[in-house]
């Protein structure tokens, strides 16, 4: 019975794998993630249920040992934990939102997924046959991913050039294939069977083809990284080799001189349209363009985050808030796009602003804990490839994380692989003395009570979760289609989830897109009531996010509309009152105060309203929108003459203006009128 119940755990284990490849894009808001996450944490509940039980049959073989590397992730989590609750908003910590759901939560199933993976399987023998299950779903992700690159749109890929797979983001495939690569090294030098050997080597080829087909830049910092470490320490292994050395020297030598002419010609059309490698290269120099910009400012902000909060940090998810609060007017000047930042989009700054100064040593301490435990493994004999992938792969995932940030599919390989290197490192010498290797009688008892709370909690954890989420969607289409929007969000918001804010926000977004076609349809009433309803459940976000200015932004917006079908200037109230809270919370954000001016204008408070806009100029002069929108005001007010001069006075200062920008101004001056000259002093106070 006991063997019985480690296949069932290990089928389970096995299951797992193929989470990346679940979604469903006609049920699910982000069907890429929801899916996955719920399915995965299922599958963690049950396989903690089948250990419990197994357990219970042989408690010394078995049980949970103190390692050095459980010791690291323990730690790490109790560092998530912490920050989580001293943080500026513990909900989103522990729930994160439902684009992504890595809060605290799901990350306890991660942790104890490796607790009882690096428990459970302790033979090479079973390790074997889950890496090549690993291999043959990764494979499987990574075909797909392939046969998107010859049609495009192929599991609603949107990503151009770039492909999703099943993953729903090119980051997510580049960071998921460059495992694949490390894993299929490994498991090819350790086959001894000719089929299993070109199996796995197959599969290591298609996930470093699956960098490449994602043209992740982070992805080809790891694989590079990766690449030059495995040849270190492959180096270090064959002191005794000389003839080997000689040839490992001169492999990695000619890798580096190729890097080093790749680099020289990075900006000639060949390099530069390489998949991955060639942003890669020119991300470096600035070429890049406005992205690469924006990620070193947002590296900032997190340092300047820290500093405010340095111990535990803001909390994990909640770098958006960090940001808001240090956001730079510079960041429009790379298009509206890159004024929304959640994630540092670095893993050591986003870390360092979220999970503070401790937070981060913990995270690094995971790294130098399995990379120590290693070389003392290969000090003993563990096998020398298991070393140097082992090293390898964490060093690629480390410098692939300067670019990109954890997800679902990351954190299930980056957990397996720990499972595994902590069992290679301690488990080869665990023997399970043999009064406690006899057979015992199967824990029915045990086995009905555990199967009943395992149940449970699926479905009250992420049953209702994902059942919330599928009305959420149909209360969306519901609103489009108008048949009884109302009614069914009532029964959307009536199942339990954690992520009803989430809920609310989708459908009073929607709601400010949809409005319009109610009121020309003659449903004037249907229309007030769902901009009432919007109000009203927007408010209950802003009781539990009291510092997310998207939700105040929003409510802004389901105001100016009420304001503008019902007539009602009580609205536009409400809307300032809401703006000016935002701006305390995001003082230099120029669509808070793009807003507020003109709601401000339309109350007839005109000095407010142009000195709002005269801020905005100031904050950063280079930011076309504010100098438009400024001589858009006067001009509305009557102030033709000075309407010219802002215009006048921007073009000398050599401002574009973008499409929109430009047919408001063509009203105001002629294109031929003469600027101002260049040093002319700006707008003031």
């Amino acid at each position: 019975m006991q063997r019985k119940l480690f296949l069932f755990t290990s089928i389970i284990i096995g299951l797992t794998f193929f989470v990346p490849l679940v979604m469903r894009s006609s049920s699910f808001i982000f069907p890429f993630i929801v899916p996955k996450i719920v399915v995965f944490r299922s599958l963690a509940l049950l396989l903690a249920g089948a250990y419990t039980v197994l357990l219970a049959t042989n408690w010394e073989k078995f049980r949970m040992r103190f390692t050095p590397i459980t010791g690291a992730i323990l730690l790490f989590f109790a560092s998530f934990t912490i920050s989580t609750f001293v943080g500026v908003d513990w909900y989103h910590s522990l729930w994160d939102n439902h684009e992504r759901m890595l809060g605290l939560f799901t990350i306890l199933h991660y942790v104890l997924y490796y607790l009882v993976v690096t428990s459970v399987v302790q033979e090479w023998k079973d390790w074997r046959w889950l890496l090549r299950t690993f291999l043959l779903a990764g494979s499987i992700v990574m075909v797909i991913g392939v046969l998107q690159r010859f049609k495009p749109d192929l599991l609603l890929n949107q990503s151009g050039s770039r492909v999703a797979s099943t993953l729903g983001n090119p980051i997510y495939v580049g960071g998921y294939g460059l495992f694949l690569a490390f894993l299929g090294w490994l498991t090819f030098m350790k086959e001894q069977l000719r089929g299993w050997k070109i199996f796995a080597g197959a599969a290591g080829l298609l996930g470093f083809l699956g960098i490449f087909l994602s043209g992740t830049r982070g992805s080809m910092l790891g694989l590079l990284s990766g690449m030059f470490v495995l040849g270190a320490v492959y180096l270090f292994m064959m002191r005794g080799h000389r003839e080997m050395r000689r040839m490992l020297v001169g492999l990695m030598g000619g890798f580096i001189v190729l890097l080093g002419v790749l680099f020289a010609f990075r900006q000639t059309p060949f390099v530069s349209q390489i998949p991955a490698l060639g942003g890669l290269l020119n991300s470096f120099s600035g070429a890049a363009g406005g992205t690469a910009s924006t990620r070193f400012m947002a590296w900032g902000i997190a340092v300047e985050a820290w500093q405010e909060r340095p111990v535990f940090g803001w909390g994990p998810n909640n770098y958006y808030y960090a940001f808001n609060k240090y956001y730079r007017p510079e960041f429009l000047e790379h298009g509206w796009g890159e004024t929304w930042f959640d994630n540092a989009h670095n893993i050591i700054m986003n870390t360092l602003a979220v999970q503070g100064a401790f937070g981060l040593l913990t995270y690094l301490a995971m790294f130098g804990t399995v990379v120590f435990m290693l070389y003392r493994g290969y000090r003993r004999g563990l096998y020398h490839h298991i070393v140097a992938v082992g090293v390898a792969f964490l060093a690629a995932h480390l410098a692939q994380n300067v670019f990109v940030f954890e997800n679902p599919t990351s954190y299930l390989y980056f957990f397996f692989f720990l499972a595994f290197l902590n069992s290679q490192v301690e488990y080869q010498a665990v023997t399970v003395p043999v009064n406690t290797a006899k057979r015992e009688a199967f824990p029915f008892a045990l086995s009905a009570v555990v199967t009943l709370v395992i149940l449970l909690l699926v479905y009250s954890t992420n049953w209702n979760a994902a059942r919330a989420n599928q009305s959420s969607l149909l209360s969306l289409r519901g609103l489009y289609t108008q048949q009884d929007p109302i009614g069914q969000y009532q029964k959307t918001v009536a199942i339990p989830s954690p992520h009803i804010d989430d809920i609310r926000t989708d459908f009073s977004r929607t709601i400010t897109q949809v409005v319009d076609f109610y009121v020309r349809d003659g449903k004037s009433d249907m229309a007030k009531q769902l901009l009432d309803l919007a109000r009203s459940e927007l408010q209950k976000n802003l009781g539990l996010h009291p510092n997310d200015i998207r939700t105040h932004l929003l409510v802004a917006q389901v105001d100016e509309m009420g304001a503008s079908y019902f007539q009602n200037p009580e609205y536009l109230f409400d809307a300032e009152r809401i703006l000016t809270e935002a701006l305390q919370h995001s003082p230099k954000r120029q669509q808070i105060q793009y807003v507020l001016a003109a709601i401000k204008l339309n109350l007839l408070k005109f000095d407010e309203a142009i000195a709002l806009m005269k801020q905005s100029i100031e904050n950063d002069p280079n930011v076309a929108d504010g100098w438009w929108r400024l001589a858009v005001f006067y001009d509305r007010m009557g102030k033709r003459d000075e309407a010219q001069a802002v215009v006048l006075e921007a073009r000398g200062l050599g401002i574009k203006f973008d499409e929109q920008g430009q047919s408001m101004v063509n009203g105001i001056l002629p294109i031929g009128a003469t600027p101002t000259p260049a040093n002319h002093q700006i707008i003031t106070l």
